[in-house]
């Protein structure tokens, strides 16, 4: 069984070693857990804030916990003209959630500036799952698979 110790003991404590420790940590478990990254800062000698630091600039590390449901809305102008707002409130109606809060793990719910469908819209992305012209009456029915 892979642990934080052997990952470490695979590469030698020095800084060109930093990303390639963070890469595969956080993909065997799913993100780099604080008790982690403290394992990490000290077998490099480095401050915790500079693992957090290095980790939360690339955005193919992640540094929290992934939900279960991950749900993206475009509010870009065309979305945001045929009825995004309405869909964004029965979502957080549903699920009793708000748009960017951490509240619920197990569900985050964010919204997008584009997401490159403009003449589908309102689009709605579950889990890398697009979802196009999606209303507020077909948004339960999505919903209903992931929940």
């Amino acid at each position: 069984m892979k642990t934080t110790e052997k990952i470490l003991l695979n590469y030698d404590p020095e800084k060109e070693n930093l990303l390639p420790v963070l890469k595969e940590i956080s993909s065997f478990f799913g993100f780099i857990s604080e008790k982690n990254a403290q394992k990490i800062a000290d077998y490099f000698s480095l401050s915790l804030s500079q693992i957090f630091e290095t980790a939360s600039f690339y955005d193919f590390l992640k540094v929290k916990n992934s939900p279960q449901i991950f749900i993206k809305i475009c509010s870009g102008t065309v979305c945001a003209t045929i009825g995004t707002r309405k869909i964004i409130k029965e979502i957080e109606n549903k699920l009793k959630i708000k748009i960017g809060d951490d509240f619920n793990p197990r569900i985050k719910l964010e919204t997008a500036s584009c997401l490159g469908h403009c003449g589908e819209g309102p689009i709605v992305i579950v889990n890398g799952q697009v979802y196009k012209k999606v209303t507020v009456s077909s948004i339960h029915e999505i919903l209903e698979k992931y929940v």
